[in-house]
């Protein structure tokens, strides 16, 4: 194992934290190394999650707009058709555009990008090995005066409902379907899930939000969930409230929900 220089700092993730906390330690003068084990640097929020799903719904509006809402001034386009292919091919350009800045920022502030897996083996050491079997290189040390986590998020998997990577999927895996499901599940009601519903229901998918809770986006004020619920209901979403999911039966190419 590979024993590096000692760093004042060690940041374990180079998202939107971790990135912005290793530039700021690089301008206070500290030696500063950042560890990430995605191949590209920006973390969960421009990988897989704020930046890719705010890209979709940024086009599938755009066809909400042209199918739904110019008719009624007075504006009739014919021949539209979605190209689902195109439109994810943007979504990974703006991805691909925005982490290469990150990487430009962390580089060009003197930030050392170590691409791996960390673990933490003391107070002052951080073990990195390659993120995937497949991946090239041999385990390093990186030894620090200190170390900040910054590992963001990762979707949810509930105990009768287990990813399958198919059928049964996270919000990773609903930014990069291959086609348009005609009826897509939802299960639960918070911004992650409306914000996806609402891309696939834009394409021309049947979705259902399921929600345990009497309400949508519960975390927010509560005027404001129920007008969100009726703004999303006008656009052809549909309800399962104070609703629980006990179990998916898969067959083939479809799941089949048991609700409570």
């Amino acid at each position: 194992m590979t024993v590096m220089t000692k760093h004042d700092l060690v940041v374990i993730g180079a998202g939107p934290g971790g990135y912005v906390a290793a530039i700021r330690a690089t301008q206070l003068g500290m030696k500063v190394a950042c560890v990430e084990r995605m191949p590209r640097p920006g973390g969960v929020c421009l990988n897989v999650g704020c930046i890719p799903s705010k890209c979709l719904l940024d086009s599938s509006e755009n066809l909400d707009l042209l199918k739904r809402r110019l008719p009624t001034h007075g504006i009739e386009v014919e021949g539209i058709r979605l190209d689902l292919a195109t439109m994810m091919a943007r979504k990974d350009r703006v991805v691909q555009d925005l982490c290469n800045n990150v990487r430009s920022l962390l580089e060009g502030n003197g930030v050392s990008l170590i691409q791996g897996s960390a673990r933490l083996t003391g107070p002052t050491t951080v073990d990195v090995s390659p993120a995937s079997e497949r991946a090239n290189g041999d385990p390093i040390r990186l030894e620090a005066r200190s170390i900040l986590l910054a590992t963001g998020s990762e979707p949810i998997e509930l105990p009768n409902l287990p990813f399958d990577g198919n059928r049964i999927i996270g919000s990773t895996e609903a930014l990069s379907l291959e086609s348009v499901p005609e009826h897509l599940g939802v299960v639960g009601g918070g911004y992650i899930g409306l914000e996806l519903g609402s891309v696939w229901q834009r394409l021309g998918s049947r979705v259902t939000v399921i929600e345990m809770l009497p309400s949508i986006a519960g975390l927010l004020d509560g005027q404001l969930s129920r007008t969100l619920h009726r703004v999303l209901a006008r656009q052809g979403m549909e309800f399962q409230l104070n609703t629980r999911v006990l179990r998916a039966d898969v067959d083939g190419q479809k799941a089949l929900l048991h609700l409570q």
